[in-house]
């Protein structure tokens, strides 16, 4: 069972019982039947920001993935995605990046489950970790320059938009590993995932299951598996807040984070299959 080390009215923030890093954290709906407004919007918001901070204080991370799966849950086997919660459906998966731990959680989910290897307990820094989600400071995430945000650009309207609806767009990534692959982002140019507002979670989650729903009668998919970067030492490339949307099935061809981590040098999956304490070294 993950340790809950903070908790609000619709969400809480704990210590899944397997971490794949030392920053590795999971924000969790705790009731997995409510409907997402602008209340449990706001509350997703700040979990996310505590949890940022949280990460900062305690292990000096600068940047953020997050990773997180709608009506989808990986295969027993499957590599690129983080081990499901058991009776846990609305996960976000935060892992913290550029801090004292080196571990890249893509790195580290390249590895089949049976293969990975898990941060060691920690019953310090569980500690300190729930001191610091209770009293959170204000950290500043570095992001890409924005003197030039492709998220903004005119090309993104003529050559890449899909459809737009309540200040979220979908467009078409310029490379596509699958099919079934769209990015999700706001029209108004927002720099970090902490930086959304309540409205714009709201659309985000409304066009996600537009998304699935495409989808689905296109290609028979029946959920997704997403992903964001938020800061330069997370690898995000773009200033603009931008969601990697994948639809998944069980009879799927091809699993996009397998084509993702077959991307990723040997010799370092290897290398992190072998790590003493905790999982492998950086990717995207």
């Amino acid at each position: 069972m993950p340790t809950a080390l903070w908790s609000s009215t619709y969400w809480q923030v704990a210590l899944p019982d397997r971490p794949l890093t030392t920053a590795h954290l999971v924000i969790m709906a705790t009731a997995p039947e409510m409907a997402l407004g602008s209340v449990s919007a706001a509350e997703l918001i700040t979990a996310y920001r505590r949890t940022r901070s949280a990460l900062w204080t305690v292990g000096g991370c600068q940047g953020f993935q997050i990773n997180f799966a709608v009506g989808w849950s990986p295969t027993p086997g499957a590599v690129g995605e983080p081990d499901p919660l058991a009776g846990h459906d609305r996960v976000i998966h935060v892992f913290g990046r550029g801090g004292s731990d080196h571990t890249s959680p893509a790195r580290a989910m390249a590895l089949p489950p049976a293969e990975r290897r898990y941060a060691a307990s920690d019953p310090a820094r569980t500690e300190s970790l729930a001191a610091a989600l209770a009293a959170p400071v204000e950290i500043d995430v570095p992001a890409p320059p924005d003197t030039e945000c492709d998220g903004c650009a005119g090309a993104v309207l003529t050559d890449q938009e899909r459809w737009r609806r309540d200040g979220v767009r979908v467009i078409r990534p310029h490379r596509v590993m699958i099919d079934s692959q769209v990015l999700l982002l706001p029209l108004r140019h927002v720099p970090s995932i902490g930086d959304l507002t309540p409205a714009e979670i709201v659309a985000l989650s409304t066009e996600l299951a537009e998304v699935r729903e495409q989808f689905a009668l296109a290609s028979g998919t029946t959920g997704l598996s997403c992903f964001g970067n938020d800061g330069t030492a997370a690898r995000q490339e773009t200033p603009h807040v931008h969601l990697h949307v994948f639809g998944r099935s069980r009879d799927e061809q091809e699993n996009p984070f397998a084509l993702l981590a077959a991307r990723l040098p040997a010799e370092e999956v290897s290398r992190a299959a072998r790590r003493d304490g905790g999982g492998p070294p950086d990717a995207s």
